[in-house]
C-alpha cells in the first residue's frame, strides 16, 4: 500500500500538498523489476560474457542500495537488500578481475568458474525473489521466476494462510 504524508496546505482556495511514501510492497515491486532486467541470473549460461555479468552485477548493487537508502523501508526489508546486494558483490569478487586465465569453453559444461558463480547467485536470489513476492503479493516475471526454488510446490505453500 503506498501511502501519502502532508506536507503542506493552502488557506486560498482549499488545498494540500502530499508526499508520496513509499511501503515494503512497493520497494519489493521495484526490487523485482530491477532484478527482472539482470539478464545473467536467468539467461542461458552458455551465452553469458564474463565482464558483462559483472558491469550487471555492480549495477543491481548500486541500485539495491539506493533502495536501502529509502527511510520509510521496515529494517527487516533492509536486511534483506543487504542480502541479496552482499550476494552479487561475493559474485563480483568470484569473477571479478584477476590474474587467472582460464577458457569457459574447454572446460565441461557448467564447472568453468563463471557457471558455477552465476549457479550460486541465482539459487540464492531466487530465494530471495520468491520470498518478496509470496510476502507481498507480486507477480514475478516468466523468466525470474525460473530460478525461484518451486520443487513439489513446497516454496510457495509456506505463504499460503
Amino acid at each position: 500500500m503506498v501511502r501519502y504524508r502532508l506536507t503542506g496546505v493552502t488557506a486560498g482556495p482549499a488545498g494540500a500538498q502530499w508526499e508520496r511514501k513509499d511501503d515494503d510492497r512497493e520497494i519489493a515491486r521495484r526490487v523485482l523489476n530491477m532484478l527482472g532486467d539482470r539478464r545473467m541470473l536467468w539467461r542461458d549460461f552458455s551465452l553469458e560474457i564474463e565482464e558483462h555479468c559483472v558491469q550487471s552485477a555492480n549495477i543491481a548493487r548500486q541500485k539495491l542500495g539506493e533502495l536501502m537508502d529509502n527511510p520509510e523501508g521496515s529494517s527487516t526489508m533492509a536486511q534483506r537488500l543487504q542480502a541479496i546486494q552482499r550476494h552479487f558483490r561475493d559474485f563480483v569478487d568470484e569473477v571479478g578481475p584477476s590474474e587467472q586465465q582460464w577458457d569457459r569453453h574447454r572446460s565441461p559444461y557448467g564447472t568453468d568458474p563463471l557457471s558455477v558463480a552465476l549457479g550460486r547467485l541465482r539459487g540464492l536470489v531466487g530465494v530471495h525473489i520468491g520470498e518478496l513476492a509470496a510476502e507481498h503479493d507480486l507477480d514475478v516475471s516468466e523468466e525470474l521466476a525460473s530460478i525461484v526454488p518451486d520443487q513439489a510446490g513446497w516454496f510457495f505453500e509456506r505463504f499460503e494462510a
